[in-house]
């Protein structure tokens, strides 16, 4: 006589679960999706040729903002960088005023974007890199239409912005190099820290959310995680050449996410350069300092620079 009952509460319970937890996941995929306050600045501090501008994605749906920095006029002027940043940062940081300074120096110009969802430009949500695509599509059409040749544009990505590079070269022929300092190879593997570092919850709570983020980005979002790791870039990249940039005691996207990207193509171009002892980006600035170089910034700079000279033909 009990069996109706127990069953129509078991029934009750499961649906409830289910509804939280998916009620849950959905809350902490748009909180994770959500790029946050942003990081904007005025006018570029530099001596040179900086203009600003803006331009529409290649899908049409947001407005982007890049700072396009002229190489000298005694240089040949005729190859480009695109500098990606990092996640809730903005084109015109420290590092990329830096690298700008070195690329622009050794003859390059320079087209620093604010990827969507940061900065200036347009876009309520995170494009995982995958969203970010047609970005950087319109980035490299507005320095086609400049002049610039396919094949002797490079691009340069630090951490969120090196997945990003690498998810755009795969889909973009006209890039012809990529650096990409500090990227994850799967979004995945570095989730349960993100989602803790976002939200607050314990790492075990956001590994058991893993199933129902995932739906709900590809059912809300559109983004399917199993179609954009980073991993599965490299192939449709080569024979051009990848720089694989890495600390080696990088806490938050750990130094085997390079070293997979560089194993899972045999390129002979590409190159692995682990910087010991260092952490996250911690390349050119150190990451928990203020305004403190990094040991390794003027070989950093140098050795960059020299890729994509040898690089861009």
């Amino acid at each position: 006589r009990w069996k109706w009952p127990l069953v129509g509460v078991a029934t009750f319970l499961f649906m409830f679960l289910g509804t939280a937890y998916f009620a849950v996941a959905g809350v902490i995929t748009t909180l994770s999706l959500d790029p946050g306050d942003r990081v904007t600045v005025g006018a570029p501090p530099t001596s040179y040729d900086v203009r600003k501008q803006r331009f529409p994605s290649a899908d049409g749906r947001i407005n982007l903002t890049a700072w396009l920095i002229s190489a000298p006029e005694d240089t040949d002027k005729d190859r480009a960088i695109v500098l990606l940043h990092g996640l809730g940062d903005h084109g015109w940081n420290a590092t990329n005023r830096a690298l700008t300074r070195a690329y622009v120096d050794a003859g390059f110009t320079v087209l620093a974007l604010d990827l969507r969802g940061h900065g200036e430009s347009g876009g309520q949500w995170l494009g995982l890199g995958w969203r970010d695509r047609d970005d950087i599509r319109a980035a490299i059409d507005l320095l086609l239409e400049q002049g610039f040749m396919p094949g002797r544009i490079g691009i340069h990505g630090t951490s969120y912005g090196a997945a990003t590079a690498l998810l755009a070269a795969a889909a973009i022929p006209e890039i012809g190099a990529v650096v990409a300092d500090s990227a994850f190879s799967d979004m995945r593997d570095v989730m349960d820290a993100e989602i803790t570092d976002r939200t607050g919850l314990p790492a075990p709570i956001a590994r058991l959310l893993r199933p129902g983020i995932a739906l709900t980005a590809r059912l809300v979002f559109n983004l399917n995680f199993s179609d954009i790791p980073p991993l599965l870039a490299v192939d449709d990249i080569a024979p051009r050449p990848i720089l694989f940039i890495h600390g080696t005691a990088d806490t938050r996207i750990p130094v085997t996410h390079s070293q997979d990207l560089f194993d899972a193509n045999l390129n002979p171009a590409n190159e692995l350069w682990l910087l010991p002892g260092m952490g996250h980006t911690e390349g050119v600035w150190m990451e928990e300092g203020d305004n403190v170089p990094s040991p390794f910034q003027a070989e950093f700079l140098a050795r960059v620079t020299q890729f994509f000279l040898a690089n861009l033909p």
